[in-house]
Parts: C-alpha cells; structure tokens; sequence
C-alpha cells in the first residue's frame, strides 16, 4: 500500500525521486499497473459540455519544467479529465521523474487523469532514445526494466469524447472499424487484441497527417508507418460519427498546428525539444463545449 502523502510529496519535490531506492518504484509501477489494467483500450467519456473542461497533453518527453507548469496549470482550472497522449519519456533529462509525477497522479485521481500508449512507450525505442540506458546507469539490472514495459503493454491506445473527438497519439489507420474492435476491450488483454489488431494499433501510435496529400502514402519513420491525407481522414471521422481528432506525435514551431480544416489539432507539450537553436513552445488543448481549444505554455 502506497501513502497518498509519499505521492503528494514526490509530486511537490520532484528532485526526491532521483534518490528513490527501486523498491518504491516499483510499488509505484505495480500499483498504477492495476489502475491502467481495468481501464478500457477505448477510453469513452461523458462530459457536460457546458461546466466542464478536458485538458489534452501532448509529448513530454522527459521534460520536467514543461510537467510541472501544466500541473499548476491543471490545479488551477481543475478540468474533470486530464488526458496524456503518450510519449512520456525518452530525450529529456528527467524522464523518470516524469513518468512516476504522472503515475502518482494516476493512482491519487485515478477518474481524473488517464494515459493513452504512444510511440515511445515501447522497450525498442526506449532503447534507441535513452530511456532505457538512463534506468539501467540508476538501477544497474535489465530485469527491472520488465515492470515497465508490463506497464505499458495496459495503457489504453485512445479516448473517446462525447462520442464525437478522438483523442491518440499519432493518426489514423488504415483500417475505419478499429474503434469498433476496440471498443469494450479491456487494457490487460492488450496482448491478445494486439495480436490481431497489431497494424492498426501500430499505426495509430505512429501515423501523421500530411497536408496535400490523397490516400495513404509511405512514411520516412518507418516500415508499415503511414501519412494520411485529408480524403481519407474524412472516411474515417465519418465512418465513426467524429468531429475532431487531436494527436500528438510531432514538434513545429509555432507550437501546435491544425490539419484537414481545422478538424484535426496537432499539440507537443514540450518545450524547446530540439534545443535553444530551434526552439518551440509548448502546447496543449482545452476541450470545452465540444469546441476545441489550443493553447500555448507561457514558461
């Protein structure tokens, strides 16, 4: 059992964690396991349009300053829901001080704050992006990695507004009945969903959104790994009844940027991600009304 006070203050004192011995991080990553385990692949959600508000995360990216000015923001405005889109760590220099605030905020308000699987909650690119060497320089055992990636395999893939605004980390697949085949599946049986579904959830944490472009064409990130154009994109929100999509996934400059006519809003949440010599803001959206709005993080 893990003390609310212990989390509470992991939160406030973020430079404690560094001095964390892996025992308690591993009750942290146990525990939270079993709050994402029960959650549903599809995240559906009901929100009175007209008195409460959902804020959308996009990338951290290990990214501690850029956390902790959203968190204030959060405590401020205290929305009903508080959706991460994925890709919590990797790059930044407080990666795990960023997972375990998220986690400890997950497990304190488990109906407030959810996590959806992006691209880099994967054992591969944690080993390609730091993730994975930073744990093992702290902790000094492979093993133990384990437990985070059981985590990862029970974070839901997407979340569903009102029915009407789609919220995951890269775009859409190829295939318009994946929500359908999502829906009611529950977040521990994601290995066996996957096993059927691999393509589809693989190019739903990896996808973009391509201005220009017609179909489907093939990415640079990689085999499988799709651009999608407006035309289909239309197929697909219409195909499931949608209004809006808003993903992560990719930095720009200006902060965040609008697709397909202002119905698909790309976010980053962290800030000066490729360093000071091509800065950007960080940014993150408001859904309010069933009207989306973006904004940008004043740091």
């Amino acid at each position: 059992m893990i003390e609310n006070s212990f989390l509470l203050d992991l939160i406030k004192n973020p430079q404690k964690i560094s001095k964390l011995k892996f025992d308690n991080i591993s009750r942290i990553i146990k525990t939270v396991k079993k709050k994402f385990e029960e959650e549903n692949l599809l995240l559906e959600f009901k929100v009175n349009k007209k008195t409460e508000l959902v804020y959308v995360i996009g990338d951290i990216h290990g990214n501690l300053k850029t956390l902790i000015e959203l968190i204030k923001i959060i405590n401020i405005d205290n929305p009903k829901l508080v959706i991460f889109l994925g890709d919590i760590v990797d790059r930044g220099s407080k990666q795990l001080e960023c997972l375990l605030i998220i986690f400890a905020l997950k497990i304190l308000f488990p109906l407030k704050y959810y996590v959806l699987r992006g691209n880099h909650e994967t054992l591969e690119m944690n080993q390609y992006y730091g993730f994975f060497q930073d744990f093992l320089l702290r902790f000094k055992d492979q093993s133990k990695f384990n437990e985070i990636i059981k985590v990862y395999n029970a974070l839901p893939i997407c979340a569903l507004i009102n029915e009407i605004i789609l919220c995951l980390h890269g775009g859409i697949p190829q295939d318009n009945e994946i929500l359908k085949k999502l829906q009611g599946q529950k977040c521990k049986d994601f290995n066996v969903v996957f096993t059927s579904n691999a393509q589809s959830i693989y190019q739903i944490m990896w996808n973009d959104p391509k201005s220009g472009l017609q179909g489907f064409s093939d990415s640079f990130r990689g085999v499988g790994i799709k651009f999608f154009g407006n035309d289909v994109f239309d197929v697909f929100m219409k195909y499931n009844n949608l209004i809006y999509l808003i993903r992560a996934h990719e930095c720009f400059p200006e902060g965040y940027r609008w697709f397909f006519n202002n119905k698909l809003l790309s976010i980053f949440s962290s800030a000066n991600y490729g360093g000071d010599y091509t800065p950007n803001p960080a940014s993150y959206a408001i859904i309010r009304n069933n009207e989306i709005i973006p904004k940008l993080l004043e740091l």
